[in-house]
């Protein structure tokens, strides 16, 4: 157990670096595009996300900036799959 010791030292910080730099895989990054009830599409980076308690749709422009939708003008959301 000893000798064990000091290799999880050196290889602890390695883990930990490469861990904080993986993207966070829980979130969908491909394209998608909000389809509007008034025949307007808006593309984003990623699935928008549904805030229920303010009946937002937030999501990400292509050119990295927030955006909120009111739920009830999405007619739906569709992912280009790119």
């Amino acid at each position: 157990m000893k000798a064990l010791r000091p290799a999880i030292l050196k290889l602890l910080p390695i883990l930990l670096l490469s861990a904080c730099s993986m993207p966070d895989l829980l979130v969908s990054t491909a394209p998608h595009k909000i389809k509007l009830k008034d025949g307007r599409e808006v593309l984003c980076d990623g699935e928008p996300q549904l805030q229920e308690k303010t009946g937002y749709y937030r999501y990400r422009t292509p050119d990295k900036r927030d955006g909120v939708i009111r739920a009830d003008e999405v007619a739906g959301i569709i992912g280009t799959g790119a």
